[in-house]
């Protein structure tokens, strides 16, 4: 593949605009978990306080005047991964209207990725927007892309009913969450139905790997939640980024 200066200018915005974005969730993933919201006056998580507007913008400051919390590191990493995933897309689908759908797509995963991860917890107000977001951009394709859009989503969501269901006859509890169902929803109405079972297939490997790299060494145990949703995330954007 030959690029041009084009090309690289895309890259170029969409890596700026990724980072900005990255921003966005890293402040949206600290402060929902808090009950503060994703959006408005951002708030410590450890005291309330409020912070400096410009804690919201990309490589702002975000230390608490009041207690001196921040989290730097995380906010970095969660940056640079969204600016990595949106080149990634424009990369291989062009700033086209398929290759920001999948940077979207990406950017939201990436949201609920990193809540799952630090918090175990999934929201429905990270599912419903990336629903609404999944089924417009299909819609607008043609209503063929929705239809698969729409039964991925069922059967990605029915599939993880039915292991919830089997969790508790089996083990007696509950072996993955409500969040879980939802989430594979989502994935199928990304993927569509042509691609929904290597998302969720390669997002459950990255799980059994993954739990057992974390058992093996001595940072979970064998009965600790494992962050399921994460894995799942990861398996979609690497569908999403390489069909």
């Amino acid at each position: 593949m030959r690029v041009t200066g084009i090309d690289v200018l895309q890259l170029v915005f969409g890596g700026v605009a990724g980072a900005a974005a990255g921003s966005l969730i890293h402040s949206a993933a600290t402060r929902l978990p808090a009950g503060l919201g994703p959006f408005g006056v951002p708030s410590c998580p450890e005291c309330g306080t409020e912070l400096p507007a410009v804690a919201l913008l990309p490589g702002g400051p975000e230390r608490c005047p009041n207690c001196g919390w921040q989290d730097t590191l995380r906010r970095r990493a969660t940056e640079l991964a969204a600016a990595v995933l949106t080149m990634l897309a424009i990369y291989g689908h062009g700033a086209t209207p398929a290759g920001l759908a999948i940077a979207a797509f990406s950017l939201v995963l990436l949201l609920i990725l990193r809540i799952d991860w630090q918090h175990h917890l999934i929201y429905t107000a990270t599912i419903a927007p990336g629903l609404a977001l999944a089924l417009g951009f299909a819609a607008l394709r043609s209503p063929s892309d929705l239809l698969s859009a729409t039964l991925g989503a069922l059967l990605a969501a029915g599939i993880f009913g039915l292991f919830f269901a089997l969790g508790i006859v089996i083990y007696h509890r509950h072996a993955l969450g409500a969040g879980d169902i939802l989430l594979a929803g989502l994935i199928g109405a990304m993927t569509g139905l042509d691609h929904v079972f290597p998302a969720i297939f390669i997002g459950m490997l990255l799980a059994a790997v993954g739990g057992l790299l974390l058992v093996l060494l001595g940072l979970r145990s064998r009965r600790d939640y494992i962050p399921y949703g994460a894995y799942l995330c990861a398996g979609a954007m690497l569908i999403l980024l390489l069909r």
